[in-house]
């Protein structure tokens, strides 16, 4: 009985001196609790991905980083740094580059949140490339999963892996021709794959193409480019081998759309047209070890345990 007294006045005493910890002032917040908000999370984080859109399409550049927290790191290795000199470099190269996303899902887990989504973008160069007059038109269509943390109620952008995406860079003629690069959009490391290009290039035309790959890197890692002649069917191959550097990469393709001038006995090429098209490959250790039916296991096991006993 003395031990419960004591109990129970160590327990007054405690709440005396601290009175603190029962008034309404106090601030949950500092101890972890989240800020009182009555919006849904899903609506939260589809204005996010809004703002994304608008900020990229007004080039507001501090307003689009403030949507990714300081330790955001893309599955391509970018940082918030990389991803903000890529995102200047990308506006000065493409200054009137429209671009839109269209959110497919919202998946929340508490303080966690997954979003899929799809985009694209467009736009002119504004530079432009030798042998062939006026600039390019850019266009890109990808397929990419968000990862987003709540940071006492406020959603931040922490990471990001593009499922797959295809782009292309037309200059003159190429801009109207029909063309397409296919390659796998999952890949191991150090793995052989064929890269695909189909183009439909009029009968008075040559088509010089070099297929390559590129690892995503910044800065950019240019490979070395082996022009061929296009096939008569129009469809060029190439077996290309993935890095072993764990890094995504890039199936790219360069295309020159040349118009042979004869004349006599001179046959003069004049490019009129040139175009680069990529075609994302990702590049991850997803293959497992030989598969053995549960069947096989049991008799693999049976015949350790028999040889143990026959010792």
């Amino acid at each position: 009985m003395k031990k419960l007294l004591l109990i129970i006045t160590l327990l007054f005493v405690f709440f005396i001196n601290y009175p603190v910890m029962a008034d309404d002032k106090f601030d949950l917040s500092n101890i972890g609790f989240h800020k009182k908000n009555n919006i849904e999370p899903a609506v939260q984080i589809k204005q996010i991905f809004e703002n994304y859109q608008k900020y990229c399409n007004t080039q507001e550049l501090d307003k689009f980083l403030n949507l990714h927290d300081s330790s955001y790191r893309s599955a391509d290795g970018y940082n918030i740094d990389s991803l903000k000199e890529l995102a200047k470099e990308s506006w000065k190269e493409y200054p009137d580059v429209k671009y839109s996303i269209k959110v497919l899902s919202i998946d929340v887990n508490l303080d966690n949140a997954t979003v899929i989504t799809k985009e694209r973008l467009s736009g002119t160069t504004n530079t432009t490339v030798e042998f062939v007059k006026g600039n390019g038109y850019i266009d890109s269509e990808s397929t990419a999963i968000y990862y987003l943390k709540r940071f006492s109620n406020e959603w931040k952008i922490t990471s990001d892996f593009v499922i797959s995406e295809k782009t292309s860079m037309r200059y003159g003629v190429a801009k109207y021709i029909p063309m397409n690069l296919d390659a796998p959009a999952l890949v191991s490391p150090n793995e052989e794959y064929t890269a695909i290009l189909k183009l439909n290039v009029p009968r008075s035309y040559l088509a010089l193409i070099s297929i390559a790959n590129e690892p995503i890197t910044y800065p950019l890692q240019k490979s070395t480019e082996v022009f061929r002649s296009l096939k008569a069917s129009g469809i060029q191959e190439r077996i290309l081998r993935s890095n072993n550097n764990q890094k995504n990469e890039n199936a790219v393709a360069s295309i020159g759309i040349a118009k042979p001038d004869i004349k006599e006995n001179d046959i003069n090429v004049n490019i009129i047209g040139i175009a680069f098209l990529s075609s994302r490959v990702n590049v991850l250790n997803h293959k497992t070890e030989k598969f053995i039916p549960l069947t096989e296991e049991k008799s693999v096991e049976a015949k350790v345990n028999t040889a143990g006993g026959n010792k």
